[in-house]
């Protein structure tokens, strides 16, 4: 290979607003031995056609792709794709959907040339430098062809590896979340994760994480650690958590941390973070304290649940809390269970996942001792096993996405909020909500979002028991996500407050005391900001008492950033 051939390293996101970490580590790796690199990121919304012209039209003489379980038939159709265009070039794959295979693989897929396997800075380096000396290959840790295996990489000192965005115009970041890493691996080994694999964790040094973060944090609103377990190391995690809570910066920074982990110290830091600068990501996964022992989890949900309700009573910390559905021993009744305990907690979104064996993974190997049925396809997702059948993981599914629209999305706090009160626990409204929806022909339309109200009112009419309080809620949450003086017809008659909102935006007293940042302002400026609205029944404590609350969406306040709503009198 010349030296000044071109390499190009290829990331296909999820999402446009998301950044490939990984290509941007080889880029720098590749540079420190003084052989330019180019990267190219597109998602997987764009259209195959389309990523093929543009990696085409760089005309490189490598072509890397980072390979993960949500891009890698796309990766093998354009790459296949390419070779007929370019049958010189040389095409590499790395990433944990390939770090598992074998020489095999170049059998079904003989238009690849190399494969990394495991943590890929090191044999990138080393392959780059081989090809561009013309030295043989085959000593290369964790190089994989088709005439040779050479098993997983070696790891490397973190701090060997330099600062992944150094010199890349961040100011094309901006919207976008950017990865950031402070150690890698993990402590535990739950059978179903790849960072079981590697042993222990590597961190990089605590004065150089704040140096970067401190320069990422000036171009996005979210730097997500992919740390797997951020508080595995108490020193270290109060050193940063006290360095980010110390920024001036409207950055929030998304943590994965292990709950029962978090110690006193590390909550009364948390207590004095500024709204919103970090966010949580707990993975339950299961409160079956058989499953949690089949998987190799350690956990301690007493503590988990004592730490969650104590960061809830912060009101600054978004927190997110993970189950998965699928795992052994953990039937439909006790799903059910877990999903009520952890919803007990009053998490601001359960995330409800499906196990996925992925290559490489200990309960992969385990199928048979779980009767495991699963996609061969990515993303390798249980079917079912001896525990949960395919018709209960089917419902299942509809049920988080019932989840994800009526209470992940906090659009309908209020009303969520009054059915968890009157239904006898938490799981049996989104299965209400579920029979429903079936039983309307809902469950696979496109409802569009204020429609939704409109369903959950009809809902209601069938299993709630306070029509005029539900109907308050509803209304409520209505206008807490949309800015209208006109609501929806099912919503009933309402007083026209148009005239008396006005008299009131008139005197100067008024301006003063509720709506301060509106000084000077004319009313008819005011209100195109603002909403008046009439309820029977105060949706703030639910008090049978007729009240006017006034919506100022000029102001936000809460995690979730609702408009600021205060009563009035008119």
């Amino acid at each position: 290979m010349e030296t000044d051939a071109k390499v190009l390293l290829v990331a296909i996101n999820t999402k446009y607003s998301h950044t490939n970490l990984a290509i941007r580590y080889l880029k720098k790796i590749a540079e420190s031995i003084n052989i330019p690199v180019k990267i190219l990121e597109t998602t997987i919304n764009n259209p195959i056609e389309e990523i093929i012209q543009k990696v085409y039209g760089e005309y490189p003489a490598i072509i890397g792709f980072s390979c993960y379980i949500w891009n890698i038939e796309i990766v093998l159709k354009v790459t296949r794709s390419l070779k007929e265009l370019l049958p010189q070039v040389k095409i590499l794959l790395g990433g944990p959907e390939v770090s598992f295979e074998k020489k095999e693989f170049f059998l079904e897929h003989p238009f690849i040339d190399y494969i990394i396997k495991g943590e890929g800075e090191l044999p990138f380096k080393q392959l780059l430098q081989a090809l561009a000396e013309s030295r043989s290959l085959e000593n290369i840790q964790g190089l994989l062809t088709p005439t040779f295996d050479n098993g997983i990489s070696l790891t490397l000192d973190l701090n060997e590896i330099p600062f992944p965005y150094e010199g890349e115009d961040l100011d094309n970041l901006k919207g976008q979340i950017i990865y950031y890493e402070g150690s890698r691996g993990c402590p535990f080994n739950c059978s179903y994760c790849l960072s079981s694999t590697t042993e222990g964790v590597r961190f990089l040094d605590p004065q150089r994480v704040k140096k970067e973060i401190e320069i990422l944090a000036k171009y996005s609103k979210m730097i997500k650690f992919v740390d797997r377990t951020f508080n595995c190391h108490s020193q270290f995690t109060m050193d940063l958590l006290r360095f980010i809570r110390g920024l001036d910066t409207d950055t929030t920074f998304h943590l994965e941390v292990s709950a029962h982990l978090i110690t006193d110290e590390i909550l009364a830091i948390f207590k004095e973070m500024p709204i919103n600068r970090i966010q949580l990501e707990i993975g339950v996964q299961t409160t079956n304290t058989q499953s949690i022992t089949s998987i190799g989890r350690r956990t301690n949900f007493q503590r988990l649940r004592e730490v969650v309700k104590k960061i809830n009573t912060f009101n600054n910390i978004h927190q997110h809390l993970d189950l998965i559905a699928g795992l052994p021993y953990e039937d439909y009744q006790s799903f059910t269970k877990s999903f009520n305990d952890v919803m007990e907690l009053q998490p601001h979104k359960l995330q409800l996942g499906f196990l996925k064996l992925l290559k490489g993974s200990k309960i992969r190997d385990e199928k048979e001792l779980h009767g495991y049925k699963f996609n061969f396809f990515p993303p390798y997702e249980v079917l079912e096993n001896k525990y949960i059948s395919f018709s209960e993981l089917t419902k299942l599914k509809h049920i988080e996405h019932l989840l994800e629209v009526f209470y992940n999305s906090h659009k309908f706090q209020k009303s969520m909020e009054q059915l968890h009160i009157e239904f006898a626990d938490y799981f049996q409204v989104y299965e209400a909500l579920y029979h429903y929806f079936v039983q309307e022909g809902l469950l696979d339309k496109n409802i569009a979002h204020n429609q939704l109200y409109e369903v959950l009112y009809r809902f209601y009419n069938i299993y709630g028991q306070n029509k005029e309080l539900f109907i308050d809620l509803l209304k409520f949450d209505y206008l807490c996500h949309r800015r209208t003086h006109t609501l929806p017809q099912f919503f009933g008659e309402r007083e026209n407050t148009k005239e008396k909102v006005f008299e009131f935006l008139k005197v100067k007293e008024n301006i003063t005391k509720y709506l301060p940042n509106f000084q000077e302002i004319r009313p008819t400026e005011i209100y195109k900001q603002i909403v008046v609205e009439k309820f029977n029944y105060n949706p703030l404590d639910k008090s049978p008492r007729p009240i006017y609350l006034l919506f100022n969406y000029s102001l936000t306040e809460g995690i979730f950033g609702h408009p600021k709503v205060l009563e009035i009198e008119l």
